[in-house]
């Protein structure tokens, strides 16, 4: 199968390295994959201060927001353009496209050559944007978002919250398939030893708390932090380890510092994605205060795919890949107390960890890799060309 994948992304971050492992799994299964945008076909991780001195990242931060808004339909024109090209020279047998705000090039290529296309959607536009920004136009962003999942002939989506969000458009939903975040089971490997690492840091004999995500305001870290002054980590001797940068971290390592806790949680800035996994072998628990209601969060599929027991908010999306108590633990969503006697539950039952640390490892094996979503979608793929050629 011939595939054209097409975003309008910088390739960074979360969002790069699921497109580079679909990309890379399709390729790995016998598909021909020809990546479309304007960043090329490489994907990458960048530090945050990288981000910041970035050609895209200075050109967005200098154009005012209305007018951006207006580029960003404008950028149809040149997507379209781009991947006419593509597949004049490529020839290929459907497009791949990865959601983006009023993003609608690849349905219009496709629609212009007479190509199938699957729409992948990771976020609603006019939901997320409004949680961060101003919409200046949030009467088109709704209304586009809802033409374009209305006129995508397949969509996959992350979550099944994401699906409601399609349904409540009116969408018929028989059309779109849940398919959460993968991982790389091969890499991330529980038998990794960190023995060293804990030896460099300090934290040789103590039970070690983690995270591991870019430092928001809504991630709730500060609430996390008094949690775990209650909890008197000293006392239990443990330790709480933040993996990641943000707009929060100057502020959080501040406070942290104000309440002199230093020893006990550390802030241990970002680590290259591709040396995560042995920063995570570390922990014992891995925690996840918050989460986005429609996400796929990639850092719990990696903590699962290193055994880790994870505790994690009770929400929907969460639930489509953690099951209580057998393969990680679930608390109430933003309730201090439901977070705390849940944290202790796993620190003082290290059977307990290791039982649901172990399934959750199964699980991953069994349908949460990259290798198991690029099979599925290019099952998808092979359905729905076929369905085009039938018509």
């Amino acid at each position: 199968m011939r595939i054209l994948y097409h975003h309008r992304t910088l390739g960074d971050g979360a969002e790069g390295i699921h497109i580079q492992s679909i990309v890379n799994c399709l390729k790995d299964l016998g598909h021909e994959v020809r990546v479309a945008s304007l960043v090329g076909e490489q994907t990458q991780f960048r530090t945050s201060q990288k981000a910041r001195e970035s050609k895209w990242d200075k050109i967005k931060n200098i154009i005012p927001k209305p007018v951006y808004e207006l580029a960003e339909i404008a950028y149809n024109l040149k997507g379209k353009s781009m991947l006419m090209s593509a597949m004049k020279e490529f020839k290929p047998d459907i497009i791949y496209d990865r959601y983006a705000h009023f993003s609608f090039s690849a349905l219009w290529a496709a629609k212009k050559a007479g190509l199938p296309l699957i729409l992948e959607v990771n976020s609603p536009y006019p939901i997320q944007k409004r949680q961060w920004e101003k919409v200046y136009f949030p009467g088109l962003s709704k209304m586009g978002e809802q033409k374009i999942f209305e006129a995508a002939p397949k969509i996959i989506v992350v979550s099944s919250p994401l699906k409601q969000i399609i349904a409540d458009y009116g969408v018929d939903t028989k059309k779109v398939t849940v398919l959460p975040n993968g991982t790389d089971a091969s890499r991330f490997d529980p038998k990794l030893d960190a023995s060293q690492l804990k030896k460099e840091l300090g934290l040789e004999g103590k039970t070690i708390l983690g995270f591991v995500g870019i430092l928001r305001s809504w991630h709730n870290i500060d609430k996390l932090i008094n949690i775990l002054e209650d909890i008197d980590l000293k006392k239990m001797n443990a330790a709480m380890v933040f993996l990641g940068d943000g707009p929060s971290y100057d502020e959080l390592v501040a406070y942290n510092k104000e309440k002199g806790n230093e020893e006990t949680i550390r802030f241990l800035g970002r680590v290259q994605h591709t040396e995560i996994q042995k920063y995570i072998a570390m922990f014992d628990i891995a925690i996840s205060p918050h989460a986005t209601p429609y996400s796929s969060p990639m850092k719990i599929l990696e903590y699962m795919a290193m055994e880790k027991a994870i505790l994690a908010p009770d929400m929907p999306n969460i639930k489509d890949i953690i099951d209580d108590e057998k393969n990680g633990k679930l608390f109430t969503p933003d309730d201090a107390a439901s977070l705390k006697s849940n944290l202790l539950k796993l620190m003082e039952n290290e059977s307990l960890r290791k039982k649901i640390g172990t399934q959750a490892r199964k699980d991953v094996l069994l349908k949460l890799t990259w290798e198991n979503n690029a099979r599925l979608t290019a099952d998808l793929a092979g359905q729905l060309i076929q369905e085009f050629k039938n018509n």
